[in-house]
């Protein structure tokens, strides 16, 4: 039973109550409930995009130089070695003296007999460009080694590496 605030009057459930009365539980009634949702997919591919921003622009990009940490004698001119020749052989003179050949994928593989090697990569692409990069405090001889070496086998392109100037 209800009973009307500062009045005597009560009213049973389906009564009729006047015509300024409201029924509130009579509108509940027509209506569905609405039940929020959250649309996962959408929040999954924002999640996912923020997810590769951060990781490309805080991942370190490590150049093939820092991978086998040859530091380069810095140069006021030259080429960039992406605008070099597709077909080319990549060595690499350590500190230490030690000769590593750079491959495509960025392995690293000692040459133990750096004119023994150049002959074999000679004979199966004579048309092929060398890069020597020698480190800065690799001694002068190793790398003058390398660059006759490579000349004498018969190379008729071989450029040095070096950093451009700051």
């Amino acid at each position: 039973m209800l009973r009307r605030r500062g009045s005597s009057a009560t009213w049973r459930r389906g009564e009729q109550r006047g015509a300024g009365a409201m029924n509130f539980r009579s509108a509940r009634k027509g209506r569905r409930r609405v039940e929020a949702t959250l649309e996962l997919t959408p929040l999954i591919d924002v999640i996912f995009l923020l997810l590769i921003f951060f990781v490309m622009t805080t991942a370190p990009q490590s150049s093939p130089l820092e991978r086998i940490g040859v530091d380069l004698p810095e140069a006021a001119s030259g080429a960039t070695l992406d605008e070099a020749e597709a077909e080319r052989v990549v060595l690499r003179v350590s500190a230490t003296g030690a000769v590593f050949e750079e491959r495509d994928d960025g392995e690293r593989v000692a040459v133990d007999a750096p004119l023994s090697f150049l002959q074999q990569v000679h004979s199966e692409r004579p048309a092929a460009t060398v890069w020597l990069f020698g480190d800065e405090e690799a001694a002068h001889g190793a790398v003058i080694r390398l660059l006759d070496a490579a000349r004498e086998v018969g190379f008729k392109k071989v450029h040095m590496a070096v950093r451009p100037a700051e």
